[in-house]
């Protein structure tokens, strides 16, 4: 029989898809990790993987052994979530949101999370794509489309409003601003299309049918330093843009409303330092809709 400790080795490696990779992810060594599979793989008698220029790829087999590797990881975290939360219910929890709302919104305000549980501890991996719960990233994500793994507990966080944004300074000199005919002539900021992580942030064309872009990043913080310095119109979140005091909000009434989605594996639902995050980023949200939804 092989050894079980290889088997985080092979979901790791069935993870990230690449050796170099897990390797870094288990604070490892490349060669450690294929040892670890070659071990499993002449133990079981078939090989798990098939290697292409993408990455690692699961065999039949390899597909066979993940339901098990993953219902062993499940049963060690409730065993380990059990036990913790038996001397100290706190402790660390990592939570992964996009860049806008992780920066912008959550990090503001979080005091209040630490002023009512001090002994928690949070990792906040904001970044500009989906945080994967699956693949143990963070415990608890926050996306911008509704997650549909059977694996996952999820529930709408909040909806939001987006408007656009410039400086007096690119105002000052570019065309009038008076009506959405107008958009046509300015320069935009945007996304960079074919990096987009979600079909959510394709909404350039919401506002002019074929926008000048003049400045593109896949960091929405970014776009608001470029609007910031006069490169041209932003979309931007309000809860972002709008006490920035370096951007004016242009034609006032147009406005594009989207969602934020929170979700956690179903078996760390019941954790009591995951609810606790749980618990207040919903009454965060709750608490805030009119800076969220500010007309």
């Amino acid at each position: 029989m092989f050894d079980w400790n290889d088997l985080r080795f092979f979901l790791e490696l069935q993870r990230s898809g690449r050796l170099l990779t897990a390797a870094k992810r288990l604070n490892t060594t490349h060669s450690t990790v294929a040892r670890h599979i070659e071990s499993i793989e002449k133990h079981l008698g078939t090989p798990l993987f098939v290697q292409h220029a993408q990455g690692y790829e699961l065999t039949p087999a390899g597909h066979s052994l993940l339901k098990h590797a993953e219902a062993m990881e499940n049963l060690a975290l409730l065993a380990q979530e059990d036990i913790t939360q038996s001397f100290n219910p706190l402790g660390k929890i990592r939570l992964g949101v996009t860049e806008g709302i992780g920066i912008a919104f959550i990090t503001p305000r979080i005091g209040q999370l630490f002023d009512r549980y001090p002994g928690l501890e949070v990792e906040l991996v904001a970044v500009p794509r989906f945080v994967s719960i699956l693949n143990r990233e963070a415990e608890i994500s926050v996306h911008l489309e509704r997650p549909s793994a059977d694996l996952l507990i999820t529930r709408k966080l909040t909806d939001y409003r987006l408007a656009l944004y410039a400086s007096r300074d690119y105002l000052a000199r570019s065309p009038a601003l008076e009506t959405c005919d107008d958009l046509a002539r300015h320069q935009w900021i945007g996304y960079v299309d074919d990096l987009l992580f979600s079909q959510e942030l394709l909404f350039l064309n919401s506002f002019c049918r074929a926008p000048s872009v003049a400045f593109r990043s896949t960091s929405v913080v970014a776009q608001q330093e470029a609007a910031r310095i006069g490169l041209g119109i932003a979309v931007l979140p309000i809860y972002m843009a709008g006490n920035d005091p370096g951007l004016v909000r242009v034609l006032p009434g147009e406005t594009i409303q989207r969602s934020y989605w929170i979700s956690t594996r179903r078996e760390l639902h019941k954790s009591v330092r995951l609810r606790v995050v749980w618990d207040f980023l919903l009454e965060l949200c709750a608490s805030e809709q009119a800076v969220l939804l500010a007309p």
